[in-house]
């Protein structure tokens, strides 16, 4: 069989899987664990036909995934391979179309709501009605005020898991973290108890006593809860609230990234607000030092709630490896998509 041939059965292959996964989509089954296995049931029967290998056009840089794997298996949810070097508009750091789609139809829903309130007067229960539907708009179908409530005093805007948490503590356990937009500090108490019973069952007493895991800053501008109801004499923040310091300005907050207490330490972004603010600091704490090479990002890929497109352009230059991709504890509702993301200098 000649090269074009080859290449033309190769490609009527992948053709042939997509169609196959397109029907599964509209007529199978919506549970996901059914999808994952036809789908991978359909991309074996395809390889089989195929030569496994894509045209020499279609080649990738050494340390990216194969064109087979980047064209066909990342639309239909099949994970990329780990570790590996990022490339442009990485699947692994975009938000799913579904997701976005379905944001979409919340935005405009919410449009609707917003312009009927003026329409209802001031008629009491159908005032309570369009805010209870507005509410289930923004956090989910049977959420509760008190559940959201809940979850944000005990994590935050998203939560961890105790695999997240071993995962960091055996990965910073001789460097540290430094957080920047801590927030109220659940992220950094977490880690930081996480690493002290680690520290006991080591044994290792005094490197504990001297060391601060978890270096934790923000400038308190846009906190989830309010400091005034959550006051440091109150259940709730002795319960969950971690120490974090103020740093009143971007100044100081970026200065504070070049400090000795800081160099060396993997730099931890929790839920960072839409906005050029993650970038700067990446930046910044990669500037500030040659050992400054670890990355933990969480939040929701491009096109979703958190930094820009700048941000993760950055990390899709070809110089940045991502490690490890790790569920979280979301919140109440399936509304987020947020996951934990550990990238690494290619170069480190």
């Amino acid at each position: 069989m000649n090269t074009a041939v080859r290449q033309h059965s190769g490609t009527l292959a992948l053709v042939t899987a997509a169609v196959a996964w397109q029907h599964i989509e509209e007529n199978c089954s919506t549970d996901t664990s059914y999808k994952s296995q036809a789908a991978t049931r359909v991309w074996c029967e395809a390889a089989q036909s195929s030569l496994n290998k894509p045209p020499a056009a279609a080649t990738v840089a050494a340390g990216s995934p194969s064109w087979i794997r980047r064209k066909l298996l990342a639309p239909i949810g099949i994970p990329l391979p780990v570790p590996r070097v990022l490339m442009p508009k990485d699947p692994a750091l975009t938000l799913p179309k579904r997701y976005i789609q379905r944001r979409l139809k919340d935005e405009e829903r919410m449009r609707q709501l917003l312009e009927k309130a003026p329409t209802l007067g001031r008629d009491p229960e159908k005032m309570k009605a369009l805010g209870e539907e507005i509410f289930e708009v923004t956090y989910g179908k049977g959420v509760t005020a008190q559940a959201r409530e809940d979850f944000l005093l005990r994590y935050g805007c998203t939560g961890w898991t105790e695999k997240v948490l071993e995962t960091l503590v055996d990965l910073c356990e001789t460097k540290g973290i430094v957080e920047i937009g801590a927030g109220h500090g659940q992220w950094a108490r977490a880690l930081s108890e996480a690493f002290d019973q680690t520290q006991k069952r080591r044994e290792d007493e005094k490197r504990m006593k001297r060391f601060d895991f978890v270096l934790a800053y923000d400038d308190m501008s846009d906190l989830p809860l309010n400091t005034h109801i959550y006051n440091p004499y109150t259940q709730p923040h002795h319960d969950y609230f971690g120490n974090v310091q103020k740093l009143e300005t971007k100044t100081k907050m970026m200065r504070v990234l070049q400090s000795w207490a800081c160099r060396g330490r993997a730099l931890l972004l929790v839920y960072p607000q839409p906005g050029e603010m993650a970038t700067e600091v990446v930046q910044q704490y990669v500037d500030a030092a040659p050992q400054n090479d670890t990355v933990i990002f969480v939040g929701e890929g491009r096109g979703g709630a958190n930094a820009c497109d700048s941000f993760f352009d950055y990390f899709e230059g070809g110089d940045w490896v991502l490690l490890s991709v790790l569920e979280l504890q979301r919140p109440p509702g399936d509304k987020g998509y947020e996951k934990l993301y550990i990238l690494q200098r290619s170069d480190a």
